[in-house]
């Protein structure tokens, strides 16, 4: 089996001292290969390519976008190379099961990696010139007089923060559950607003499913913008988790290895003005509230626009 055949299982990066190559899997379960792809200069660059090609392999939201973006800078080989795979995007299953792609366990950087790093617009501003230095000596930038250099607020590392704190919460809520319909008694903390503390097993459930979704947004590199009022109290909650995350060193460095650091990291509180139409969930997050009676907060998932909404059918993780 070569590099022309189109049963691709899995793309994996892989590192040595001296190289890091993309690799394939093809022919699995009955005569499965290990096929080198390309090499690439840096760890971070391979790890971005094998996420983006199984993106693609998988059909995965903005999936051409993120291979493309994975492929600028990279030598005109690996990019001919990568251009020429037979990929199909799937469709569903293949060969009657899931891909191993599928099956891939860590956060993938390919669609992270698509938020902006710089001020600068990608190519020479027509405004105020060359922006070799990211705006930080331009003065008609600190005027605010240029429209098209706009500082980032959600940068590589921010969004993975935000989504690691995300799928944390999405796992405390799905357990929450879980002690709900065992009959356990439940200790509540500052996760679970007061008003959603006599909810049955479903709400919490919802609940954590929109965790996912906004944390899957991030992962695909799409701000994530709260569509009703129970995605903006998760959001504000991912916030103030993320802000809690920041505090341990060790733990950020984790999530954020390999991506690019920038001035404009881990201002979390820009968020709400950037990512908020308006606040006016502020008031649902009090302790002052006491807790809704069951079936009360379903006006929380309310679309606050027609059309303007999450496949209901998408099932849930957990």
């Amino acid at each position: 089996m070569s590099l022309d055949d189109d049963r691709y299982e899995v793309f994996l990066p892989h590192h040595t001292a001296s190289k890091h190559r993309i690799m394939a899997i093809t022919g699995f379960p009955g005569h499965p290969q290990l096929l080198a792809l390309a090499t690439v200069s840096n760890a971070t660059a391979a790890r971005r390519l094998a996420d983006a090609l199984n993106s693609h392999l998988l059909g995965r939201r903005n999936h051409v976008e993120r291979l493309d973006e994975s492929l600028i800078g990279l030598p005109e080989s690996v990019v001919a190379t990568v251009r020429q795979l037979p990929i199909k995007p799937a469709q569903g299953t293949h060969l009657g099961r899931a891909r191993l792609a599928d099956h891939l366990h860590g956060d993938p950087i390919d669609g992270i990696l698509m938020f902006p790093t710089t001020s600068c617009a990608s190519s020479e501003c027509v405004t105020c010139g060359n922006c070799v230095d990211d705006c930080q000596d331009c003065e008609i930038c600190e005027e605010g007089a240029c429209v098209d250099c706009v500082r980032p607020d959600l940068t590589p590392r921010t969004a993975r923060v935000l989504a690691a704190a995300g799928s944390i919460l999405a796992d405390q809520y799905f357990d929450h559950a879980e002690e709900l319909n065992a009959g356990h008694p439940c200790t509540f903390g500052e996760i679970v607003p007061a008003i959603m503390r006599k909810q049955p097993v479903e709400f919490f459930r919802r609940m954590a499913r929109i965790f996912d979704d906004l944390t899957d947004d991030l992962q695909d590199g799409v701000e994530p913008r709260p569509l009703d009022m129970s995605e903006q109290i998760a959001l504000d909650l991912m916030i103030q988790e993320a802000e809690v995350l920041f505090e341990d060193p060790d733990v950020i460095d984790s999530f954020v290895q390999g991506l690019p650091e920038t001035r404009y990291d881990y201002d979390f509180n820009s968020l709400y003005d950037a990512l908020f139409e308006d606040m006016d969930h502020i008031g649902l997050l009090s302790s002052k509230n006491g807790p809704n009676a069951p079936g009360e907060l379903e006006f929380l998932f309310e679309p606050f626009y027609d059309g303007e909404q999450r496949d209901p059918n998408r099932g849930f993780r957990r």
